[in-house]
C-alpha cells in the first residue's frame, strides 16, 4: 500500500506522466436517508474491505446506499447537485452529476479523503479527480465503481448501460 501524503501531488504526477483521465457517470439508483449528526458511517465493501468513515457533520446531510449496501455520507449541497428522486421510483434517487474524470489506479493507495479520514483504495479502482482542482479526490473500488458507473461521452450521456443497476 502506497502512503500518499497529499493526493493532488500524486494525481498530478500521473497526469505529468502521461496517464489520461477517463469518463464515466453515475448511472446506478441509490436509496438515501437524512443523517444524524454525529452519526458515523464505516464504508465497507461487499468483501469486507473497510473503504473509509465518515461522520454526519451538519442537518441535511444524507446517508446514501448503493445498489450493493455500500453506505456513505454525501453533505446536503453535494446530494442536491448530483441526485434528484427518481419519477419512476420515487423511493429512489437518480444521479444527476453528468460526466466525472477518473484516473484508474494501478497500486494500492491510502490518503486522506476531503472530509478528513482515511481512504483505502485497492489496485485496480479509481480516483474520482473532477474536483482535483479544489481537493475533492476520493477513490471508489473497482467492483462497486464497475456496478454503479459506466462509460460516458463529453455530455455525460452513458455509452453503454448496466440494466443490473437499475432493478436492485
Amino acid at each position: 500500500m502506497v502512503k500518499v501524503n497529499d493526493i493532488k501531488a500524486y494525481v498530478q504526477e500521473k497526469l505529468d506522466a502521461g496517464q489520461k483521465p477517463q469518463l464515466y457517470a453515475k448511472t446506478a439508483r441509490i436509496t438515501a436517508r437524512e443523517g444524524v449528526v454525529g452519526e458515523e458511517i464505516v464504508t465497507k465493501m461487499a468483501d469486507g474491505h473497510q473503504e473509509t468513515k465518515n461522520v454526519v457533520k451538519e442537518k441535511g446531510d444524507m446517508v446514501a446506499t448503493n445498489p450493493n449496501g455500500e453506505q456513505y455520507i454525501i453533505d446536503a449541497k453535494t446530494f442536491a447537485k448530483k441526485y434528484e428522486v427518481d419519477p419512476a421510483n420515487p423511493k429512489q434517487y437518480r444521479p444527476k452529476g453528468g460526466a466525472q474524470e477518473f484516473l484508474f489506479l494501478k497500486e494500492d493507495v491510502q490518503f486522506t479523503a476531503p472530509w478528513g479520514e482515511e481512504m483505502d483504495i485497492k489496485a485496480g479502482g479509481v480516483l474520482n479527480i473532477s474536483g482535483r482542482d479544489s481537493g475533492d479526490i476520493y477513490g471508489i473500488q473497482r467492483k462497486e465503481f464497475n456496478e454503479t458507473y459506466a462509460q460516458c461521452d463529453k455530455q455525460g450521456t452513458p455509452l453503454k448501460i448496466n440494466p443490473q443497476q437499475f432493478t436492485r
